[in-house]
């Protein structure tokens, strides 16, 4: 028997009770329903909420390798200000935040370039709400089966959800007035509270009281001033949450939650996972091109009541192949002559891979293809149809140099380029002066000797025959022994 989620009715105080009661002598007890309605979907907050689970730790194996080469590439901030900008241009609003117990470098990073992004706004949150993201990977043993049910054992679980908070009240600071250590605003709400997805974490025993998650906002209300809205892995759901997610849950492409106040649903990009050797051909689900996981957003766009959340699976959880990372878009079939050796083998971090065998393609020779559909999707959500007009920017990715890269000679400069549509144009500029110009990749070197010692900044600008352009910068260190210059041709033999 599906159990019934407990919720909070939206307040209404003076005023809105007031606002409504004037819409019902205006226009009727319709009226009325349409108001309370928009007060409901005014609970979720950013509205609505779309967001990618976005993890922390290494992985490399994969039958899609990145551009960035793994899943969180140098783990540095500004490898995050790239991916964070990345899904703030695609539409996503939030980004589910994977808490890692062996990735504190790679959060930290991470959290640093949300807090210099909402330094860079004249006021108001980071554009991509965090949410945290529990599994059991959060945990300092991954497999063994936690004990949640003693006064000790609870509080050794929340532990783990309290470290977390305490290290974005390092990032996030309380504001004054406000009560805890942390500053609340950048995190996504619904109903007026933090939004925290739990997955799967082993315990010892599911048999959950009722109280569980009543109690885990307990403390975070003591310690922080604001409770949770708790999205659980359905194996949760005797300990009262408000919803239950199905996140990383088979090959369906699109399922849905059990809360109808605030309805979610989850999306499958694709499932691929050459590292497992254990692996079933019932659980492949195709990348196709993109069209499996358009398909789903269509669902999501025709849904009725409209979703208020959605959850997608995932952003760069690569060893899955379920990723939306760019990535380079290789297509895989049986005898391609990919290498297919043993599962895990590092092989699988720089070519492409398939230790188990089946026929798939990434789709078109854009790296960003998976983000350019997704943001279409999104902006017709939104907005309604955009027919055939081409409204998604191209893309440009700075393999060399990379971002606080120190230089020095002849050093590469070498760029990826790529738009869903047609590519134009590509700019280099160097330090603010054109260096040069394409059509697609460059290949090229830069006589650093020719620049003086310390930063310097190289950008390019796409533009598409639509006229859609964007901007990547890249900061870099020229760092040359004094008196450097360039080795004079030896003189002719004529």
């Amino acid at each position: 028997m599906a159990p019934s989620y407990p919720t909070r009715e939206p307040g209404l105080n003076a005023a809105n009770l007031s606002e409504a009661m004037r819409t019902v002598r205006l226009a009727g007890f319709a009226s009325l329903l349409l108001a309370l309605a928009n007060t409901a979907a005014a609970q979720v907050d950013p509205s609505p909420l779309i967001a990618p689970v976005v993890f922390h730790w290494v992985q490399t194996q994969t039958a899609w390798p990145t551009l960035e080469g793994g899943s969180v590439g140098s783990a540095s901030q500004a490898f995050w200000a790239r991916q964070d900008a990345l899904m703030e241009t695609a539409g996503f609003t939030a980004q589910l935040f994977d808490v890692t117990h062996g990735a504190v470098a790679s959060m930290r990073n991470h959290l640093a370039a949300m807090r210099a992004r909402a330094e860079d706004l004249p006021e108001g949150p980071p554009p991509l709400r965090l949410v945290p993201f529990i599994a059991a990977e959060a945990f300092a043993e991954y497999s063994a089966p936690k004990e949640v049910l003693s006064p000790a054992g609870f509080e050794a679980f929340y532990k783990v959800i309290r470290g977390f908070f305490d290290m974005c009240a390092e990032y996030f600071p309380a504001k004054p007035g406000q009560k805890g250590p942390l500053d609340p605003a950048p995190f996504a709400r619904v109903d007026g509270r933090v939004f925290i997805v739990l997955w799967w974490v082993p315990l010892q025993s599911y048999d959950l009281p009722r109280t569980f998650f009543a109690a885990l906002s307990d403390r975070l209300e003591r310690d922080f001033g604001f409770r949770a809205y708790w999205s659980v892995h359905e194996w949760f759901e005797s300990g009262g949450p408000d919803d239950v997610n199905y996140l990383f849950n088979g090959p369906k492409r699109i399922q849905k939650g059990r809360n109808p106040k605030y309805p979610a649903v989850d999306l499958l990009v694709a499932f691929w996972p050459p590292n497992l050797e254990s692996y079933a051909s019932d659980l492949f689900a195709a990348r196709n091109g993109a069209a499996p996981y358009a398909a789903a957003w269509d669902e999501v766009i025709a849904a009725s009541p409209r979703p208020s959340i959605v959850l997608v699976e995932s952003y760069n959880e690569i060893t899955e192949g379920s990723h939306l990372m760019p990535s380079w878009p290789v297509s895989h079939w049986p005898g391609d002559g990919h290498w297919t050796g043993p599962p895990d083998d590092p092989a699988c971090a720089t070519q492409p891979c398939h230790p188990v065998s089946y026929t798939d393609t990434w789709g078109p020779p854009n790296p960003w293809h998976y983000l350019d559909v997704t943001r279409r999707k999104i902006r017709e959500w939104l907005e309604g149809p955009v027919g055939t007009a081409d409204v998604v920017p191209p893309h440009a990715f700075i393999i060399a140099p990379r971002s606080d890269d120190v230089v020095s000679g002849a050093t590469p400069i070498t760029i990826l380029a790529a738009d869903d549509v047609a590519l134009r144009e590509v700019r280099v500029r160097l330090d603010g002066l054109l260096l040069l110009t394409g059509t697609g990749r460059i290949d090229r070197r830069l006589k650093s000797w020719n620049l003086s010692n310390g930063p310097h900044a190289i950008s390019v600008e796409t533009i598409d025959e639509a006229g859609n352009r964007s901007t990547v910068t890249n900061e870099f260190f020229v760092q040359n022994p004094a008196g450097t210059r360039e080795r004079a041709a030896p003189p002719s033999k004529r």
